[in-house]
């Protein structure tokens, strides 16, 4: 059971680091980079957020973005 919440942990951390990066644009790249479901890929986004990360989606860009409490925003 620790293993796989270290597995888990690993990924959420993965995630976040594609997110800031640009890397990953919509949750059907998630599950196709995670080999996961559409439900598993936006509970991982949630958990995230969760976590106090504030990560919106745009619509006009079809990406994830962390939204930073400067007003900022990181590229994704």
């Amino acid at each position: 059971m620790k293993t796989e919440y270290i597995k888990y942990y690993e990924r959420l951390n993965y995630l976040l680091e594609l997110i800031t990066k640009g890397i990953i644009s919509s949750p059907r790249q998630i599950c196709e980079r995670f080999e996961c479901c559409d439900k598993t890929a936006r509970n991982m986004i949630n958990t995230l957020r969760d976590m106090g990360y504030d990560i919106k989606y745009c619509r006009y860009n079809k990406k994830y973005f962390i939204n930073n409490s400067n007003g900022n925003y990181f590229t994704v």
